[in-house]
């Protein structure tokens, strides 16, 4: 109903219950939309790979491990087959080998009042004992066992008892070589000369037996050594020798000449020789004709 100025008689109020009627419709319109919903449906085709990415950057490296454990020794292998024997080594020398041809090499020395044995090392020279031809400047040489020929004094030294002859003429005959060194090599092998032990040979002549024929005596060498003043390079055998066989040669059992006799020590069986280094220290000047 209206009044004279044309409002209703009251209000109705629109906002009273509103807000619980919006949720409440939005609630049942959800629960319409579940209702609805159809059943889920077949997978779709896979999406193209993306790109690759960046390589990321390297770890820090990691520490070191321990040691492992030592291995427990291995097996020893088998021991081979024995190979096959070697051909037979040279028999060791004796001195039946040149003993014959080395008493060719020693001469008789002669003069008026002494005699003696010498060693040729060429053709017209001869080594011997200083103390055989004290005094002399011409002595009387026999080269195996012939006619005795004339010889000079070259050189002599004193102190080292050694002297130098040189024949007017030359002798065709053994001359004997000093040794290079005490050390040879041979055979895939290196050896002495001479040592303490060695066997030797003394040759010489002894005039009572005789002039023509050298007699050979055997033994070993007992000591090396320098002898001073001086440091002589002297030798001591054990072999016997007797007057006439100083300046005599002393011999290994290879044939080479170790040095010249000189002198019987003052025991009986032991006698001195220059060795052949001493020799070798001298020879040019004996060669000079240096008399001292």
């Amino acid at each position: 109903m209206k009044t004279h100025s044309g409002n209703l008689p009251f209000k109705i109020d629109l906002r009273i219950g509103l807000r619980p009627a919006l949720t409440a419709l939005a609630v049942f319109a959800m629960i319409a939309l579940l209702a609805c919903r159809g059943g889920a449906g077949e997978p779709g085709l896979p999406g193209e790979p993306g790109p690759q990415g960046v390589q990321g950057e390297q770890g820090l490296e990691g520490t070191a491990g321990a040691a492992g454990a030592a291995g427990s020794r291995g097996f020893p292998g088998f021991v081979g087959p024995r190979g096959p024997g070697g051909l037979p080594g040279e028999p060791p020398p004796d001195f039946s080998e040149f003993i014959g041809d080395m008493r060719n090499a020693v001469t008789f020395v002669d003069i008026i009042y002494s005699q003696g044995s010498g060693v040729r090392i060429s053709p017209t020279e001869i080594l011997t004992a200083e103390h055989v031809i004290t005094g002399a400047s011409r002595v009387n040489v026999s080269v195996e066992g012939g006619v005795f020929q004339r010889a000079t004094v070259t050189g002599y030294d004193t102190d080292r008892d050694l002297a130098l002859l040189t024949l007017d003429n030359a002798a065709p005959g053994l001359n004997v070589e000093l040794p290079f060194a005490n050390q040879v090599f041979a055979n895939l092998s290196q050896r002495s000369v001479a040592d303490i032990g060695y066997e030797v040979a003394l040759i010489g002549f002894v005039p009572s037996i005789s002039t023509n024929t050298p007699l050979v005596t055997f033994g070993r060498i007992g000591a090396l050594w320098e002898i001073r003043p001086g440091d002589f390079a002297i030798g001591q055998v054990d072999a016997a020798a007797t007057n006439g066989m100083s300046g005599g040669g002393v011999f290994n059992k290879f044939g080479e000449f170790l040095g010249v006799l000189i002198t019987s020590s003052s025991f009986d069986g032991n006698v001195r020789y220059v060795r052949f280094e001493e020799i070798k220290e001298v020879l040019d000047d004996l060669r000079a004709g240096s008399k001292k």
